[in-house]
């Protein structure tokens, strides 16, 4: 039987807000350079999801650099970026400038309710701090008949970005930084059934979760160490909390899990992630 995790205070909430406002602000460029590539991967099938198509009415949920929205609107989409991060949405208008990015909390979306024919959230639901308040406000904002796709990570023994550093890290034995709330548990949509309930909850029909995979290369072990420290919020600051000895003894294990995937291209790396999607009812 799956329990799911007690919600989070208010208190609590907005210092794991402030946790990853701050760190995307201060990853937003390096992000852009190393990991939006990978996050790319969720788009077609985000797409596909949510029925997408010219003239459609789309919201991007926590957008980040804004390559999705940029992609709806060239199929011919009318997308919205919203991100919580300030930066993000700056780097965004700069990259995009012809599309509309505004920042803004996902449980307090800035539109009246029935504004869009499409949600999409790439990677985003992890970060929330209360989940199913954000997904009842992404529905809220959603016409009837309208649907919605969140796209997560598998679990990190199958996507191995995020597995490698974190297999480091637990043969270190180290902990999550103070600022994130010990009951958050950014695993917790790796599990199909609590993805489905999720939106099960929300009120939503045609649930469904889909798995997805691929390879992503990467060229060397240092980039993937610096990409990597670039852009995991939560896995890179528990690195960066660390001491110089213990960092270094990140490294080594992170070296030596790394060595697994090499090949003549690189890092061979599997990527792993799961579409959540439904329909709000009619």
């Amino acid at each position: 039987m799956i329990v799911s995790p007690a919600e989070l205070s208010s208190s609590e909430a907005e210092r794991l807000r402030a946790f990853e406002r701050q760190g995307h602000d201060a990853l937003a460029n390096s992000y852009h350079a190393f990991f939006a590539g990978v996050t790319a991967l969720a788009t077609d099938p985000l797409f596909d999801d949510v029925h997408l198509h010219p003239g459609t009415r789309l919201l991007d949920v926590a957008s980040g650099p804004g390559a999705l929205a940029a992609e709806a609107a060239d199929r011919g989409a009318r997308p919205v970026g919203v991100d919580l991060s300030p930066r993000m949405i700056e780097l965004a208008q700069r990259l995009y400038p012809t599309i509309e990015y505004l920042e803004a909390d996902v449980e307090h979306l800035p539109f009246p309710d029935h504004t869009f024919d499409a949600v999409v959230c790439a990677f985003g639901l992890g970060h929330f701090p209360r989940p199913e308040l954000a997904v009842a406000e992404c529905v809220r904002t959603l016409s009837p008949g309208g649907r919605i796709a969140f796209s997560w990570w598998d679990d990190p023994s199958r996507q191995r970005i995020q597995g490698i550093f974190r297999d480091a890290i637990a043969e270190i034995g180290v902990s999550a930084p103070l600022d994130v709330p010990r009951s958050h548990n950014v695993f917790r949509f790796c599990n199909s059934g609590e993805f489905l309930r999720l939106l099960d909850e929300a009120g939503l029909r045609e649930v469904k979760v889909t798995e997805h995979a691929a390879i992503h290369v990467v060229p060397d072990t240092e980039t993937l160490w610096r990409g990597g420290l670039g852009s995991l919020v939560l896995t890179g600051a528990v690195i960066r909390n660390q001491d110089q000895v213990t960092q270094d003894l990140i490294r080594t294990a992170f070296e030596r899990c790394a060595r697994v995937y090499k090949s003549a291209d690189g890092l061979n790396l599997p990527i792993a992630f799961k579409i959540g999607s439904g329909q709000k009812p009619i």
